[in-house]
């Protein structure tokens, strides 16, 4: 039963419409951290690590100890890992890239990992993509945010780190051209160009 409300809020939380002027707010927080990681060619993949506030960290345990004894084992995520993915790549892993004006929309995923500890759940994954490094290219945008609004992303670039590419000047800044929930919300996008 747990695990159909688990899923039943996966599902609310990436698929529901919003509807006439409903004034939501979220109901999950949410701190993210970014990894950019390059190779030879550009951007090759994002970590991604998400940590919940502590009562949604409850509310989801709940849903993934399903023996119930406070700890989340390797086996019980291992066993919804794969819809809860299913879920997320609905929404591009609520990781939205822009480059040169372009979305891009995001569907794999490895190294998905749970964690619950301290009665906190943190998420962490990688996304493979590939950004070519181009004297072509402007300026690459990165949000994390769920146009839904039912959860609340933070992101500070004081999370975001980079491997593989010296030198990179990354930055954080409102991003209104990614405004969403009617376009009451202005995310913050982190920033860079090659």
């Amino acid at each position: 039963m747990r695990y159909c409300f688990f899923c039943f809020w996966c599902l609310a939380l990436c698929v529901l419409p919003l509807r006439g002027t409903a004034h939501a707010h979220p109901h999950v927080f949410v701190d993210a951290a970014l990894g950019l990681n390059f190779d030879a060619k550009g951007l090759a993949s994002l970590d991604v690590t998400w940590v919940f506030d502590e009562m949604a960290s409850q509310l989801f345990l709940e849903d993934l100890d399903t023996d119930a004894d406070g700890v989340l084992e390797q086996s019980e995520w291992d066993s919804k890992k794969d819809a809860i993915a299913d879920v997320l790549r609905e929404q591009s892993f609520f990781v939205h890239v822009v480059v040169n004006s372009e979305r891009i929309h995001l569907t794999q995923i490895t190294n998905f990992q749970a964690k619950f500890d301290s009665g906190v759940l943190t998420y962490t994954m990688r996304l493979p993509l590939s950004i070519p490094d181009s004297p072509a290219q402007d300026t690459v945008q990165i949000s994390v945010f769920d146009p839904s609004y039912y959860t609340d992303f933070y992101t500070p670039v004081e999370s975001v780190s980079v491997t593989g590419k010296k030198g990179l000047s990354v930055s954080s800044q409102d991003a209104p051209d990614l405004a969403f929930y009617m376009g009451q919300v202005i995310p913050v996008a982190i920033t860079f160009a090659f």
